[in-house]
């Protein structure tokens, strides 16, 4: 599926949810099914993409090494904080490597009444909702870097937002960077560069955070927090288990095809469905409590006469995702009479 039409399906339905709807230029027959062109500037360049660095570099070009206390500090940990500003708690887990390169991830806590919905299908292909999990998430690898008094960081390639996926249990299944194979190029570098400094230190045997610094809050409370060490096996430790450009690359060679299109080969309800609703999260946020998602018979749908719709999922009444088996269609104008749906205006890859 073209990256455009990701775009697009993403601002129609983020759109869909406020009272004011805005859709692409309306220029033709309002009865035909609209079919759009793919971006020019992600619809050429290379199949591959090499995300896996070479080598990885300090500052002035030389070959990173682990400092020497790295031994000290090798483990997983993680940490939390109460960030007032945001009325929220954050979460924080930490897996440090004996190479000296470190995976971080944080995700945000809200209280009962303000968190946020997410949906999925269980194996009967019933809809399902269960509380967002991993509010925010934000996953980002660094490096162990010698400074005065212990160890500072550095930060190595992308910070990712990825969506977690649910499985048909309505537990975490992966880790899917939307954001970033919706509008990344294929890259193909050879090395990666230890640069800015994340807000993680280590001295002492204490390893420790500056919150704001890292998530870059602009506070007058400074927020200072210290890690803990946990045994493996920890319920998040899977957000640390890759480095982020190993995330890229596994997330490029299997969820993209040729051109950078998005891989469509639905295998299940739960798949369509996970991977329909993360165009519109984008980032692992979450839906509204009053969100309505239901599944609903693909036969009910009145496609072209030579379509066979394999998936239809309704969001909130207003709007409908539809798989024939090869494309994608969506519309907002879907009218229910009599458990038929019909639309006049159709998007479609």
């Amino acid at each position: 599926m073209k990256k455009c039409l990701t775009l697009l399906l993403t601002t129609t339905l983020l759109l869909s949810l406020n009272p004011v709807m805005i859709l692409a230029e309306e220029d033709h027959d309002h009865d035909a099914t609209e079919t759009l062109a793919a971006d020019h500037h992600h619809e050429h360049g290379t199949n591959y993409a090499n995300f896996i660095p070479a080598n990885i570099l300090n500052p002035d070009d030389s070959v990173y090494k682990a400092p020497e206390a790295t031994d000290d500090y090798v483990g997983l940990y993680t940490a939390q904080a109460r960030v007032e500003d945001l009325d929220t708690d954050l979460e924080l887990i930490l897996s440090i490597g004996d190479d000296g390169l470190f995976n971080l991830a944080y995700y945000f806590v809200n209280i009962p009444e303000q968190r946020g919905v997410r949906f999925y299908a269980n194996e009967e292909g019933e809809v399902e909702s269960t509380e967002a999990i991993y509010q925010d998430l934000v996953i980002l690898t660094g490096a162990l870097r010698e400074g005065e008094g212990g160890l500072g960081t550095g930060l190595i390639g992308k910070t990712l937002s990825p969506v977690v996926l649910l499985d048909e249990n309505g537990e975490a299944d992966r880790l899917y960077p939307y954001m970033n194979l919706a509008f990344d190029l294929r890259e193909n570098h050879q090395n990666a560069r230890v640069y800015q400094n994340v807000g993680l230190y280590l001295a002492d045997d204490v390893v420790a955070v500056d919150v704001n610094h890292l998530i870059g809050l602009d506070s007058e409370e400074q927020i200072m927090t210290q890690f803990s060490s946990v045994e493996e096996g920890h319920e998040d430790e899977f957000l640390v288990e890759s480095h982020t450009y190993e995330l890229l690359q596994e997330s490029f060679d299997n969820d993209l095809i040729e051109h950078n299109d998005f891989k469509m080969a639905y295998q299940s309800e739960n798949e369509f469905m996970q991977l329909v609703l993360a165009m519109h999260l984008r980032t692992n946020t979450s839906f509204p409590q009053d969100t309505e998602v239901e599944l609903i018979d693909p036969e009910s749908v009145q496609l072209n006469d030579d379509l066979n719709p394999q998936y239809a999922m309704l969001i909130n009444d207003s709007v409908i995702y539809v798989f024939d088996g090869e494309s994608l269609f969506m519309a907002e104008d879907v009218e229910e009479i009599d458990g038929e749906y019909t639309a006049e205006n159709w998007v479609t890859n």
